[in-house]
């Protein structure tokens, strides 16, 4: 039985003792102290720059935002604007095209009051058909509607659409009114189609025949 144990005992002793470990001790030279982990008192020299410093800092935060603002508030501005300019020209653009319906028919009149017989140019019928004339013409009046002058005026393509020429020079002049154009709120709304006569000399205005009358007067 001896024999049997020798062995696991040789063993044991073969193997080496492993050592405990010694934890190192600080030395009191190598510990910080809760004064050197922590900054040192500023002076008050350190307060006021620290202070003068946040203050400058917090300045330019507020300019910055002050300035974000002002641009949102800009490109608000101007988007409402658009926006309103948009709206009124189509409701401008509606009003022009609901006028330009009702030309057609203020051309009928016209036309029909041009033709008159004389015999029954007296009768309530006659006269009743002049009165709606002048109501359609006072309510296109009031949205802004005004003829184009044309006869014996110089011929403007933005305002006259000639239909024949005749006559030789270089003043072209309107001798003739085939239908009569219109304008609205100072945009032309329809051309007027005229006549147009060539002529060596331009036409005359009233201010300029007025004058040339006084002149032979002297």
């Amino acid at each position: 039985m001896d024999e049997r144990h020798e062995p696991m005992e040789q063993a044991q002793a073969s193997e080496p003792v492993a050592e405990a470990v010694a934890e190192p001790v600080p030395v009191a030279s190598e510990v910080a102290t809760p004064e050197e982990v922590q900054p040192p008192p500023l002076g008050p020299a350190d307060e006021v720059e620290a202070l003068r410093q946040e203050i400058e800092h917090l300045k330019q935060l507020s300019e910055e935002y002050l300035d974000q603002a002002r641009r949102a508030r800009a490109e608000f501005l101007n988007y409402k604007r658009r926006v309103e300019q948009e709206l009124e020209e189509f409701k401008h653009l509606a009003h022009m095209e609901l006028i330009a319906k009702l030309l057609p028919v203020l051309d009928d009149f016209h036309l029909a009051i041009a033709h008159l017989p004389p015999d029954v140019a007296d009768s309530p019928w006659v006269q009743g058909l002049l009165l709606i004339e002048r109501k359609l013409w006072s309510v296109l009046e009031a949205e802004g509607v005004q003829p184009i002058e044309a006869v014996s005026k110089p011929f403007s393509p933005e305002e006259h659409e000639a239909v024949a020429v005749s006559g030789e020079g270089p003043h072209h002049v309107v001798v003739e009114e085939i239908r009569r154009g219109y304008r609205l709120r100072g945009r032309v709304l329809r051309p007027a189609l005229v006549r147009v006569e060539r002529r060596a000399s331009p036409p005359e205005t009233p201010g300029e025949t007025m004058t040339d009358g006084k002149r032979g007067e002297e």
